[in-house]
């Protein structure tokens, strides 16, 4: 194997038995759980290659995508957990810029964040008075039962131990806390966006769902909670989201359209199914 990369298991049965999903060009391929259904790329870059990568990924010239193109589903997003949790340390990994933050600016809340690049950390820290780690979650060794609220979004499927980081999230998490963490819709991701005719028409090919991507996992409901369960969460809701509002005119009608979808067939299925963009599932410790 090439030595950029790395075999690893399932992180949910701790197993290696899976089937080929999608095969790279390179020595990299998505595969396919017999086990549990988790996709994950296997081999992958070695975790060295992922950290450098994430250190440099917030740039002067991509500054829109952490915060024109994020700040109303955030909005939305932060309303869901304030309608759960009034106040407190709240700490957001993976904040990039600190966008997710306006939302929580009053003396009810005290701002953390863990950021890998050094840019987002500045920017997070000038613009909204957060204090934010510079690093991962496990090097930031937080005390234990410390935050309200901990919120992982969009950012789950970069981590190359998403289970060790829910174990330390636990850790760090007051006993009735609030474990927040969004994810790409998967049933979005294969059969609207990355793998269909939407994704020829905006990107001239049938797919782009990639193994020359720094996305190591591709949760779905299922496997999620699974994972979440295996480290002592349990989900008390799942919210259907949007994706980035990034484009307008005909793309951002066409966005709002699918959105106004998703949430219909997620009510009329009573929460069954999902085609959103993004998923958003609130958890809370098992006790």
């Amino acid at each position: 194997m090439d030595d950029q990369f790395e075999q690893v298991n399932c992180i949910i049965c701790g197993k290696d038995d899976t089937e080929l999903f999608i095969q790279g060009p390179g020595p990299a391929q998505i595969v396919r759980c017999r086990n549990d259904g988790l996709l994950y790329l296997n081999p992958r870059p070695k975790s060295s290659r992922v950290r450098e990568f994430h250190t440099h990924y917030v740039r002067d010239d991509n500054l829109d995508m952490f915060t024109l193109f994020r700040q109303e589903v955030l909005r939305r997003e932060a309303d869901a957990i304030k309608r759960v949790k009034a106040g407190g340390n709240l700490l957001d990994i993976g904040c990039a810029t600190g966008t997710f933050f306006e939302n929580f600016v009053g003396p009810a809340w005290h701002l953390y964040g863990v950021e890998t690049s050094p840019l987002g950390v500045e920017l997070a820290r000038s613009r909204y008075g957060a204090q934010v780690f510079c690093g991962t979650i496990r090097e930031a060794n937080y005390p234990s039962g410390f935050f309200d609220v901990v919120t992982v979004l969009d950012t789950l499927f970069y981590f190359a131990d998403p289970r060790a980081e829910l174990v330390e999230i636990r850790r760090i998490l007051k006993d009735d806390g609030l474990l927040g963490v969004e994810i790409p819709g998967l049933a979005y991701r294969l059969f609207f966006r990355d793998r269909s005719p939407v994704s020829w028409a905006l990107n001239g090919k049938w797919s782009r769902m990639s193994t020359d991507s720094w996305h190591l996992y591709y949760f779905s409901p299922s496997t999620l909670k699974l994972l979440l369960e295996s480290v002592g969460f349990q989900v008390i809701k799942m919210i259907p989201e949007q994706a980035s509002l990034g484009r307008g005119g005909f793309l951002r009608t066409l966005n709002n359209l699918h959105f106004a979808l998703a949430r219909l067939l997620f009510r009329v299925t009573l929460g069954r199914f999902s085609i959103a963009g993004k998923e958003l599932y609130l958890a809370t410790k098992v006790k």
